[in-house]
C-alpha cells in the first residue's frame, strides 16, 4: 500500500465524504463565522467528511478489514442535513465545534460495524457515536465563540472512504486509499 508509514503503519480513519455543494454551502456559511473568531483553527471545508471511525496508527494487514467492510456496504445514497452547532470538551472551556443535524440510522449502523474493529489500543467498539462534521477547534484559553447555527443544509452521501492523515506541522495531510460507491 504506497501511503505506509516507516513503521508499516497508516493513520487511518474511515468516513463519508461531503458532497461539493455542500462543502461550498459550509465554506458561505463559515467565512462570516472566521472573521468574527479568527483565533480558532479553522477546518478547511475541502478536507470536511463525517467520521465513521477513527483507527489511528493501524498495521497495513489490519486496513484491509476496513476496506472489506466497506466495499460490501451499499445503503445506496444517504440523504441528510446540516442545521445544528455541537461541541466536544468541558462545557465552560470546549476545544471542538461541529455541525450536526440529521443522518440516517444507516450511518450509525456502518459505525457500529466499523467499531468490531480494533484501533490502534486495541479497542473495540464505537462509544456512542455522534455524527458530526468539525468545523474549528480552539486554539486558546480566553476566545469562547458563539456561533449562530446555519440555515438547513442539505446533501446526500454518496460515497465512503478510507483515508491514511499524516500529520504534519501544517495540519494533517490526507491521502485517499479508497473510495466505495454507496450504490
Amino acid at each position: 500500500m504506497s501511503a505506509a508509514g516507516e513503521r508499516g503503519e497508516v493513520r487511518i480513519f474511515a468516513a463519508l465524504e461531503l458532497p461539493l455543494q455542500v462543502k461550498r454551502e459550509i465554506a458561505d456559511w463559515q467565512k462570516p463565522q472566521a472573521t468574527l473568531y479568527p483565533s480558532l483553527k479553522w477546518v478547511q471545508t475541502e478536507s470536511m467528511h463525517l467520521t465513521l471511525r477513527f483507527f489511528g496508527d493501524i498495521p497495513e494487514s489490519e486496513v484491509e478489514k476496513i476496506c472489506s467492510l466497506l466495499s460490501s456496504w451499499h445503503p445506496g445514497p444517504l440523504a441528510f442535513s446540516l442545521d445544528s452547532i455541537g461541541s466536544f470538551g468541558k462545557r465552560t472551556s470546549p476545544s471542538v465545534f461541529w455541525l450536526g443535524g440529521s443522518f440516517p440510522e444507516e450511518v450509525s449502523r456502518v459505525a457500529g460495524e466499523l467499531g468490531r474493529l480494533p484501533d490502534e489500543k486495541g479497542i473495540k467498539g464505537v462509544h456512542r457515536f455522534h455524527p458530526h462534521l468539525t468545523f474549528a477547534r480552539r486554539r486558546d484559553l480566553t476566545t469562547l465563540p458563539k456561533f449562530d447555527p446555519p440555515c438547513e443544509i442539505r446533501g446526500v452521501f454518496e460515497e465512503a472512504v478510507v483515508i491514511n492523515s499524516r500529520l504534519t506541522s501544517g495540519g494533517p495531510e490526507y491521502t485517499f486509499i479508497e473510495r466505495y460507491d454507496l450504490h
